[in-house]
């Protein structure tokens, strides 16, 4: 049992003590607290403080005898004679060292309680992760949110970073606010840093890579998010790969592509074809394959889908003469890979390939792109928005959820998922 001088107190007047370790046999720390606060804002104490459990039991035992032994203002009732449950693992957090257990649970308690945190406003973002994961360890979520939102903590954060230059987010600071965002429904997080994951890449999608379960939850999102961003990028690498596919088919085709009408169009064909496969190679996005034997395995582009874009850019104007000089790729390939660009740049405003928080939470089963059917074919208006040869049951739904945001994430999910593209009649002028 913990000495009063080891006990934090959250609540003077708290009826419990919470005796918390991470692990079995590991360094235990104590709190006073409120037992019918804990049963408020959290399912997790609510069931384990009530009459079904030996927890609950327990305690109103307790309390009838404290009562009847005349202890009625609990504030003067010292600590050693309350009630003490044990808790075990608050989740998968990360933390330097077992004493910041300590710390953490402490503010968590506090934040249940309503009560000011240790750390002072802005909290770092590491610190509301950890709490998010044991706000959702322990059934909280819905308690902490309206915490951290009255507290207005994520926007001080983004208030401090804003205008600095700062270091590039490393990987797990962008899975850090993407999880936080997801908790506390803040979905500006969700859309800005689910999307920088899709486009940056992570190293947990590589091949032969398995779900490290001692690690904090961040390095894998809860509620299929993680296998989301997954299916996502990997559609979003098919699109960009499509745009490479077209070409090589058209100029592989036999149908004739320079328009011009000269003895040297046939040449020019030839020459735009030899220039493009030289290119792809050198970029290294194709590769040439024998199909004689071939034992390779499918591969996945690896990287910055930034870069692969701009890679794809430098594509030069190529000619075979002076009569050819809007024959080449790039005059064909631009206002593609423009279009492309508008949905996957960080730094445009359109976030649609990212995860809307609220098309995900109540809309999902028509919103996922890991639940979707793939549209048959797609094919572009004149400007984007798309037009989308799909089945009439999306469009049904759309009809149901009218003040949601759904038919415009569609749209564009269906450019990423279709079966086939025609990039034919994007508009090149």
């Amino acid at each position: 049992m913990s000495d009063e001088d080891e006990l934090l107190i959250i609540a003077p007047d708290g009826d419990l003590v919470l005796d918390v370790a991470q692990d079995e046999g590991s360094q235990r720390f104590s709190y006073r607290v409120d037992s019918k606060t804990l049963q408020q804002n959290s399912r997790y104490f609510e069931n384990m403080l009530s009459d079904r459990f030996s927890e609950g039991q327990q305690l109103a035992a307790a309390l009838r005898a404290l009562k009847l032994n005349g202890q009625s203002n609990l504030a003067d009732v010292p600590a050693h004679v309350l009630p003490h449950v044990s808790i075990v693992n608050v989740g998968r957090v990360a933390l330097a060292k077992a004493s910041s257990i300590h710390k953490l649970m402490a503010d968590f308690l506090r934040a249940m309680h309503g009560f000011d945190l240790a750390v002072p406003n802005p909290l770092p973002v590491a610190n509301l992760a950890n709490l998010a994961v044991v706000a959702d360890r322990f059934d909280a979520i819905a308690c902490l949110s309206r915490y951290v939102q009255r507290k207005k903590f994520l926007q001080v954060v983004d208030a401090k970073s804003k205008g600095k230059g700062g270091p590039t987010l490393t990987e797990e600071r962008v899975r850090q606010k993407l999880l936080i965002g997801l908790l506390f429904d803040h979905a500006p997080w969700v859309a800005k840093y689910s999307k920088h994951m899709l486009i940056r890449d992570s190293a947990q999608w590589r091949p032969g890579i398995e779900v490290d379960h001692t690690k904090a939850l961040w390095w894998d999102i809860p509620n299929g998010v993680e296998h989301e961003l997954m299916k996502r990028r990997e559609s979003i690498l098919e699109t960009i790969n499509s745009l490479q596919a077209h070409f090589l088919k058209l100029y592989t085709s036999g149908e004739r592509q320079c328009k011009l009408g000269y003895d040297t169009s046939l040449q020019c064909d030839s020459f735009q074809l030899g220039e493009m496969v030289k290119f792809f190679h050198k970029i290294d996005t194709v590769r040439l394959q024998g199909k004689i034997y071939d034992d390779t395995e499918p591969t996945y582009y690896l990287g910055d889908i930034d870069r692969l874009l701009l890679s794809l850019r430098q594509c030069s104007n190529y000619q075979v003469d002076g009569n050819h000089a809007h024959c080449g790729l790039r005059s064909r390939l631009l206002p593609l890979l423009d279009l492309l660009q508008n949905q996957l740049c960080l730094d445009t405003g359109s976030l649609d390939v990212g995860i809307c928080a609220d098309c995900w939470s109540h809309y999902r089963s028509e919103y996922a792109w890991s639940l979707a059917k793939k549209p048959v074919m797609w094919v572009p208006t004149r400007s984007f928005p798309t037009r989308t040869l799909a089945s009439g049951s999306l469009r049904k739904d759309h009809q149901q959820t009218p003040n949601s945001c759904l038919s415009k994430h569609v749209v564009v999910r269906n450019l990423f998922m279709a079966a086939e593209r025609d990039w034919t009649v994007v508009n090149v002028s």
